[in-house]
C-alpha cells in the first residue's frame, strides 16, 4: 500500500479515536478532552493552569474552533480569545495516551499527557511550563479525570532517551495526537521496522514529505523487561482484588512466554493497516489482542478471552434495542459472537452474569488456574532475567491464597465487583431432618436437596457468607425451615440483623499492599455464646433460676457451672477475611481463646457478644466482652512467654504460650492460689488473673509492674502490719507480712536483703512502691527506699539447696549455727540465743540480713523470699 494512503488511514484512526473517547467519556470529562489542546496553547487567566504570561504557549498547527471556543465559555463565560498567528511555536506536539481502550469508558483510569517542547525552550521555561502542568492535571482531578504528565524535548527523542520502549509501544497501539506533529512511525511498514532511523532520514530529504509536521518517536525495539513486569504485576493484582478480568490477563503470559519472538500489538496493529484494514473496530486495541490469543492461546484460554471481550464491549446483545448507543460498536460484536457460533441462550447467561451469585461462583473459579499460570510465568521470567521481585510476587502470592486457597474455616468470598447488588429477593434457608448441613438458596428447596448455593454445619458460618455476598440483608424476604425444631424465622432474621450491623458485607482484601504484607492477624471477634444449646434445664433441675446478674456465668452459683455450653465465633482479620469456628463442651471457652491466640494479635480485637440465654444475655455478653480483651492485651505486652489464670465450672486452669505455641492446663488442685503466682523457676512468664477471680484487681495490678530482670516490692500497711508484695525478675508474685517494723525501716531491710541477690540473678533495677486504696481502685506510687538507723542483729544463712531439709549453716552475729533447715533442735539453739539477747520483754525479732544457696543454682527472687520468711518465723516462735 502506498505511503500516503497508509499515512491517511493511521491519521483516521487517530481521528475516531479521539471521536470515540469523547463519546464515552462522561460529559465533564468529554469536554476536558477537548479543551486540553486550548489549554496549552495559550495562557489564558480565565482558563484552568494559568501561571503567568511567560509560560511557553503555542501548539504547532492548531487552530482552536469556534466550537472549542464556546466549550470553553462552558468553563467560563466571561472567556474570549481571537484567533491569530504566532510567531512560533515552543510547543511541538500534545499527546493522550488511554491505557484502557476505545470499546468504553472507565473513570478510574489515569490517562499520560505527554507535551512535546522545541530545544529553543530553556530549563527555566520547562519548570514553568510544568507548573502549568501541574495545575491542569489538579484540575482535572477535581472533576474526576486522573491525569499524568510528561515534558519531551525534541533532543531527548532524537537521543532516544526520552520514553522507554514500553511507553512507545502503549503510544503506537493506544495514543492520540491531540495536536501538533506526527509521528514518522506511520509512514514506515513493519518489513521496514529494522531501517527505520535510516528511512527517518531519507524522509527528511524528501520534499513531498515536509509538507507535513512529522516528528520520530523511534521504533519499539524491545519490551523493557521492568515494564513488562510491571504491567503483568498490575494485571494479576486487578483481578485478584477487584475481580476485574481484562483481555491482558491472557494477553501478558503470551509476552512473559516468547518476549523474544512474540509479535507485539504496534506491530500486529501495522500490518493490519498495510494490508488495507480500515475499520476501527478490527484496529482497536481490544480486537488485535483477541486476534493474538487466538492465534497463540489453548482453546480454554481462547473461549475465556471470549467472554472476557464480549463483557468489555459493554454490549448486550440478548436484549433487544430500538437505537444501539454505539452502533458501530455493537455490530461489530454481533459479528464476532455469530463467527464464534455462540447461542442465544449462552448470551443470556453472560448477559445476567452480574446478578447471579452462582454464574460468577463458577466465572472466578475458571480464571483461578489463568491466575496461577499467570503468576507461575511471571515468577519464572524474572528469575530468567535476574529481577528482583520477590516482595511483589510474595504479594501477589498472599492474594491468590485468600482468593483461591481458603484455609479450613475460613468462608470463601468473591470480589465486591462480582457480588451482586443489594436486593428484595427471597433467600431460603434449610436444614433437613436427616442432614447437619444448612443450605442458602435463591429457589425453593425439595426436601432432603443436597445442595444450595453454599452449605456448612453452623447457622452462623452460612448467615455470614450470605451477608458477605450481598444475598442476605435487612430488605429480603427471608424464609426458615430448620427440620431439627433449633431455630424460627424471627430468630434468624434477628440473628442476621445483629451480622448485617457488624458490617459484614462490606469486608474484603484490603486494597493496600502494605496491609497485606503484613502478617494476618484478628481485629474483631464476634461471640455467640449457646445458639442451639440453653443451659436453662440443667438448672432448673438443680432448682436455679436464670435471674441472678452479680454471679460470674462461667462459674455460676454455689454450684458452680458453666452457662456457656457451645460457642460459635466469627474471626475477623485485618486481611478482610472471616472465619468461622465452633467450641462446645466445658472447656469451649479455653478453645476459643487458644485458637484466637495463635492467630498473634497484635492489638485487642474489637469484641463483641450475641447470647440469648433468657436472664443471662447481659452478663454472658459482658463476661465475653471484658474476658477477650484481657487476654489479648496480656498477650500483646508480653507475646514471648505468658500465662493467663481462670476457672471454669469451679476448675483452675492455665492458657499458656511460649515460643508461639498456645495452650490450656488443668492447674492442680493441691496447689494454692499463691503457689500458682510463684511457679516460674527458669525464665520470665507474664501473668495475669481472669478479673473474676481478682475481685478487687490488686493483683492484676500489681502484675501490670511485672518485667524481666526487675523486682518490684508493694508495699500497704494495715494497722500495725505491713503487707508486702513482691514480683520477682520472672514474673512471680509472693505475699508476705511484717509486724512491728515501719515501712521505711522494712525497705531499709529489704533493701540490704535483695542487694546480695542482684549481682547472682543479674537484676537491673530493685523498685519499691506503695500501695493505697482509693475507692474502688488502687493507687501506686514509687518510693527510693531511705538508710535505716535503727540496727539488727546480723543474721547470714546459708544453705545447700531450697529444700526444707537441706544443711544449712547459720551466722548470728559471731556466733555459728550447723544443722537441717527443719531440725527443731537446730531451731532451739537460735532461740536460747534470741533469749540471751533480750534485755527487756520487748519483743526482739530476728530477721536474715542474707540468705545463699551452695548448689550452683539460680533460683528466682521470690524463692529466696519464702525462705527468708519460714526461716525467720522458725527463728521467732515464742
Amino acid at each position: 500500500m502506498d505511503r500516503v494512503e497508509t499515512y491517511r488511514l493511521f491519521q483516521s484512526l487517530n481521528y475516531q479515536r479521539f471521536q470515540h473517547l469523547i463519546e464515552m467519556a462522561p460529559a465533564r470529562q468529554a469536554l476536558i478532552f477537548q479543551l486540553l489542546p486550548l489549554f496549552l496553547h495559550i495562557n489564558a487567566k480565565l482558563l484552568p493552569g494559568y501561571i503567568s504570561d511567560d509560560v511557553p504557549a503555542g501548539l504547532l498547527d492548531y487552530r482552536p474552533s469556534q466550537d472549542t471556543i464556546n466549550k470553553a465559555q462552558q468553563l467560563n463565560r466571561s472567556f474570549s480569545h481571537r484567533v491569530r498567528a504566532l510567531r512560533r511555536y515552543p510547543l511541538r506536539g500534545l499527546y493522550l495516551i488511554n491505557p484502557h481502550h476505545h470499546y468504553s469508558y472507565s473513570d478510574k483510569t489515569e490517562f499520560e499527557l505527554w507535551v512535546l517542547c522545541s530545544d529553543l525552550v530553556d530549563i527555566e521555561q520547562r519548570h514553568q511550563l510544568q507548573l502549568k502542568l501541574d495545575a491542569i492535571t489538579a484540575w482535572c482531578e477535581e472533576n474526576g479525570l486522573l491525569l499524568k504528565t510528561q515534558l519531551l524535548t525534541e533532543k531527548a527523542l532524537a537521543d532516544n532517551n526520552a520514553l522507554s520502549e514500553w511507553q512507545k509501544e502503549q503510544f503506537y497501539t493506544q495514543g492520540i495526537v491531540l495536536a501538533g506533529a506526527e509521528p514518522y512511525w506511520w509512514l514506515i511498514s513493519h518489513e521496514e521496522a529494522t531501517e527505520h532511523q535510516a528511512i527517518v532520514d531519507e524522509f527528511k530529504t524528501q520534499a513531498k514529505f515536509k509538507q507535513y509536521n512529522l516528528v520520530d518517536f523511534g521504533p519499539v525495539n524491545a519490551v523493557d523487561q521492568n515494564a513488562l513486569f510491571e504491567t503483568t504485576y498490575a494485571v494479576g493484582k486487578c483481578v485478584l482484588i477487584d475481580g476485574h478480568v481484562s483481555l491482558d490477563l491472557l494477553y501478558q503470559p503470551l509476552l512473559l512466554e516468547t518476549v523474544t519472538s512474540f509479535p507485539l500489538l504496534s506491530s500486529v496493529l501495522k500490518h493490519a493497516i498495510y494490508q488495507g484494514e480500515s475499520r476501527f473496530s478490527a484496529l482497536e486495541n481490544q480486537a488485535l489482542k483477541l486476534s493474538i490469543i487466538e492465534s497463540y492461546a489453548e482453546e480454554s484460554l481462547i473461549n475465556i478471552a471470549r467472554e472476557v471481550f464480549y463483557k468489555e464491549s459493554q454490549e448486550a446483545l440478548s436484549v433487544q434495542l430500538k437505537q444501539a448507543q454505539h452502533p458501530w460498536r455493537r455490530e461489530f460484536v454481533k459479528q464476532l459472537t455469530t463467527l464464534w457460533g455462540w447461542s442465544e441462550t449462552q448470551l443470556q447467561t453472560l448477559d445476567n452474569r452480574h446478578s447471579s451469585i452462582k454464574q460468577n461462583q463458577l466465572w472466578f473459579t475458571r480464571l483461578a488456574p489463568v491466575i496461577q499460570s499467570l503468576l507461575e510465568k511471571l515468577e519464572l521470567y524474572c528469575k530468567n532475567h535476574q529481577l528482583d521481585t520477590r516482595h511483589e510476587m510474595t504479594y501477589l502470592k498472599q492474594l491468590y491464597r485468600l482468593r483461591f486457597q481458603p484455609q479450613g474455616n475460613q468462608i470463601p468470598s468473591l470480589p465486591l465487583s462480582l457480588r451482586p447488588e443489594l436486593n428484595e429477593s427471597r433467600l431460603y434457608l434449610y436444614r433437613f431432618k436427616d442432614q447437619q448441613d444448612w443450605l442458602v438458596s435463591q429457589v425453593p428447596l425439595a426436601d432432603n436437596a443436597k445442595s444450595g448455593l453454599y452449605q456448612h454445619s453452623q447457622l452462623i458460618d452460612v448467615l455470614s457468607w450470605a451477608i458477605n455476598h450481598h444475598l442476605l440483608a435487612k430488605t429480603n424476604w427471608l424464609s426458615v425451615t430448620d427440620q431439627h425444631q433449633k431455630y424460627t424465622t424471627s430468630s434468624v432474621i434477628e440473628l442476621s440483623h445483629y451480622i448485617i450491623n457488624q458490617g459484614l458485607g462490606q469486608l474484603d482484601i484490603p486494597k493496600q499492599r502494605a496491609e497485606i504484607t503484613t502478617t494476618e492477624t484478628i481485629v474483631q471477634v464476634l461471640v455467640f455464646p449457646n445458639l442451639e444449646q440453653q443451659p436453662s434445664n440443667k438448672l432448673s433441675q438443680q432448682g436455679l433460676q436464670l435471674s441472678s446478674k452479680q454471679n460470674d456465668p462461667l462459674n455460676y452459683s454455689s454450684f458452680k457451672e458453666s452457662l456457656v455450653l457451645t460457642l460459635d465465633c466469627l474471626f475477623i482479620s485485618s486481611h478482610g477475611q472471616i472465619y468461622s469456628t465452633f467450641y462446645q463442651g466445658q472447656t469451649a471457652v479455653l478453645e476459643m481463646l487458644t485458637s484466637l491466640l495463635l492467630w498473634q494479635p497484635a492489638a485487642p480485637p474489637k469484641v463483641n457478644s450475641w447470647c440469648t440465654t433468657p436472664g443471662f444475655e447481659k452478663s454472658i455478653n459482658h463476661r465475653f466482652e471484658t474476658l477477650i480483651p484481657q487476654v489479648c492485651q496480656l498477650y500483646q505486652t508480653h507475646s514471648q512467654r505468658g500465662k493467663f489464670l481462670i476457672n471454669l465450672a469451679d476448675r483452675p486452669y492455665q492458657l499458656q504460650w511460649h515460643d508461639e505455641q498456645v495452650e490450656y492446663v488443668r492447674r492442680p488442685m493441691s496447689q494454692t492460689f499463691w503457689q500458682h503466682l510463684a511457679d516460674n523457676t527458669h525464665t520470665f512468664t507474664a501473668q495475669a488473673l481472669d478479673s473474676y477471680l481478682d475481685k478487687d484487681q490488686l493483683l492484676n495490678t500489681l502484675l501490670s509492674y511485672q518485667t524481666a530482670e526487675q523486682v518490684s516490692i508493694f508495699l500497704y500497711l494495715e494497722k500495725n502490719t505491713v503487707v508486702y508484695y513482691l514480683i520477682d525478675e520472672y514474673a512471680n508474685l509472693v505475699r508476705q507480712q511484717v509486724q512491728h517494723l515501719s515501712e521505711s525501716t522494712l525497705m531499709g531491710h529489704l533493701q540490704m536483703f535483695l542487694s546480695h541477690i542482684k549481682a547472682d540473678n543479674k537484676l537491673k533495677h530493685i523498685r519499691f512502691y506503695l500501695l493505697s486504696r482509693h475507692q474502688q481502685s488502687w493507687k501506686v506510687n514509687a518510693i527510693a527506699p531511705q538508710n535505716t538507723t535503727q540496727t539488727f542483729l546480723p543474721v547470714q544463712v546459708t544453705m545447700d539447696s531450697p529444700a526444707l531439709d537441706a544443711a544449712c549453716t547459720i551466722m548470728c552475729g559471731k556466733k555459728w549455727f550447723e544443722g537441717r533447715a527443719d531440725d527443731i533442735n537446730l531451731f532451739a539453739q537460735v532461740h536460747q540465743l534470741i533469749y540471751s539477747l533480750r534485755q527487756n520483754n520487748q519483743t526482739y525479732p530476728l530477721y536474715i540480713n542474707q540468705l545463699q544457696f551452695t548448689d550452683n543454682h539460680t533460683y528466682p527472687t521470690a524463692i529466696y523470699i519464702q525462705q527468708k520468711n519460714r526461716l525467720e518465723q522458725l527463728f521467732n516462735q515464742q
